[in-house]
């Protein structure tokens, strides 16, 4: 290396995304790739950051996240950038802003409605959503996953059937269409209508799609209560015979009854994976989810989409009958993937509301909300579901901690937020993890409890979760390697927020620099915008 460097940071405890030992050292930045390593002193420099021993690790890369339906409103990525996330993956559990038909756009709205921070739906496909957000521009990288539910209601809308071959191939022909304008993979989320409607031999159909690609398929899988073994097998099943790679995301046991059970299913990913399946699986760091409050609704209810919903809520009988399924005396006995059996009513609390329902609600347990309205919770829920029009969003108190461990630790479990880019302007009380899940990891679990080790943790969090894209130059600290850095204090660094108070930025994250520019330092904003949309690279 001859001449001057653009940036230096010296003085550096580098964690370099491998699960190597951390080693003292300076890491030297040209453009937007890392130039050089090791002992620089003396080397000139048109910037130096004395880092006085603090932690530069690879950026975090974040395989889950709902980012796409907030990043057009929120492109600062406030709360993923500041606690390190340097590059982010939407288009998780079976939604994305892609594709759209004209004729199905207010359907296609209404199904992402608890997402949706107001987004212009100025675009058609992948490439067009692509061009929206590089014109922002952004201050973090994006990589897009195109949504099997999207691909249905472009198609099919919300009807409850299996495909006609004719709209199968269609379906087929949107997914491709993505992966040519570079999409990483197709994800599902088979709790939620229409994706529940879909039988195992559609979703390989669309998942071989992928192989020709060189892309995954990622799966929110059918039930993670009483029907997690069989939901995950199902997701193996559909990776195998598609011939592509499984991501399962946010991965738990769910409902008390069923803690311990990732026992069984961590061995069914090591069986996987030593029979050459590529399987991987991501967690967020907590003990309770969010969704949707629709997606405890059964199947039937939602045939025709939220329309049809509010519909049958309108007529008594059948409102009824809805009723006596969600308390489990009905035929169904919940949800569209029997998630009322993962969520009870005592552990929900409402997180955020749209326009039409009480904001007073937020952040109150739903037990609360149904006694102060003189009623059963199952009719409070109703009464939710048919004034918010789908666009209310839970927080789950479902999960063990030990089951949160014993995910945490296995090798092929990366972290991942299942959050999106918020501000705090955002308003509304949503699940912490947007704002503190990588903090989370490396205050609690890694200096306050050992759960990780320092350098496993930042492992999970770059070069795991960068295999999977397979961006081989990002998620390491090597020459070449793109300049994704985060700087942080390991004895300070801490999430912050809150189920009641969750707009709060993490502490101990000291700068973050995304392609070789500096957008955060001193842990505020600087203004630059140096994120771009990542495309998927043909194997």
């Amino acid at each position: 290396m001859s001449g001057v460097i653009d940036l230096l940071f010296s003085n550096a405890s580098i964690v370099d995304g491998t699960g190597n030992p951390w080693f003292p050292g300076d890491v030297a930045v040209e453009g937007d790739r890392i130039a050089r390593i090791g002992d620089l002193a003396g080397a000139a420099a048109r910037r130096t950051i004395d880092l006085g021993g603090a932690a530069i690790a690879p950026g975090f890369i974040d395989l889950h996240t709902h980012s796409d339906f907030t990043l057009p409103v929120f492109p600062r990525a406030d709360a993923m950038v500041r606690q390190g996330v340097t590059t982010q993956l939407v288009g998780n559990c079976g939604f994305s802003p892609f594709p759209v038909a004209p004729d199905r756009l207010e359907m296609l709205r209404a199904y992402a409605a608890a997402f949706d921070a107001g987004i212009p739906w100025a675009w058609t496909d992948a490439a067009g959503y692509a061009a929206h957000l590089e014109a922002l521009p952004l201050s973090c990288n994006v990589a897009l996953q195109v949504g099997h539910g999207a691909v249905r209601v472009a198609v099919m809308g919300f009807d409850d059937r299996p495909p006609a071959s004719s709209e199968l191939e269609a379906m087929r022909r949107l997914v491709a269409e993505a992966f040519e304008q570079g999409a990483f993979a197709l994800s599902t989320g088979l709790i939620y209508v229409p994706g529940a409607y879909a039988a195992t031999d559609e979703l390989v159909a669309l998942a071989q799609v992928g192989r020709r690609y060189g892309a995954f398929y990622s799966s929110h899988v059918r039930g993670e209560g009483d029907t997690l073994v069989e939901a995950i097998g199902e997701a193996l099943e559909v990776g195998r015979r598609a011939g592509v790679p499984v991501q399962l995301s946010h991965h738990k046991a769910s409902g008390k009854r069923n803690w311990g059970r990732t026992e069984t299913t961590l061995a069914m990913i090591n069986r996987a994976r030593a029979e050459g399946h590529d399987v991987l699986a991501d967690q967020y760091p907590y003990t309770a989810g969010s969704t949707t409050l629709a997606a405890i609704m059964p199947k039937w209810a939602m045939h025709g989409g939220i329309d049809g919903m509010v519909a049958r809520l309108a007529d008594p009988a059948t409102r009824g009958r809805i009723r006596a399924d969600l308390v489990g005396s009905g035929t169904e006995a919940g949800g569209a993937a029997g998630s009322a059996r993962e969520f009870d009513s005592e552990s929900i609390l409402i997180a955020s509301v749209p326009d039409g329902v009480d904001r007073g609600y937020e952040g109150v347990m739903l037990t609360e909300i149904a006694a102060m309205r003189g009623e059963h919770p199952s009719d409070t829920t109703l009464h939710l579901l048919e004034r918010g029009r789908g666009g209310v969003q839970m927080i789950v108190f479902t999960m063990s901690e030990d089951d949160v461990q014993r995910v945490m630790r296995h090798p092929a479990v990366a972290i991942a937020s299942d959050g999106w880019t918020l501000s705090p302007a955002a308003g509304g009380r949503p699940h912490p993890r947007s704002y503190g899940t990588y903090a989370r990891v490396l205050g609690k679990y890694v200096r306050e409890e050992g759960v990780l080790s320092l350098e496993e943790a930042v492992r999970k969090m770059t070069s795991l979760p960068a295999q999977r894209l397979r961006c081989y130059d990002r998620g390491l600290i090597r020459p070449g390697c793109v300049a994704d850095l985060v700087v942080f204090d390991p004895e300070r660094v801490a999430d912050r927020g809150t189920f009641q108070a969750p707009h709060q930025f993490c502490e101990g994250v000291l700068c973050v620099a995304v392609n070789g520019q500096i957008v955060i330092e001193q842990g505020q904003d600087t203004g630059a915008r140096a994120g771009r949309v990542l495309r998927r690279k043909v194997a």
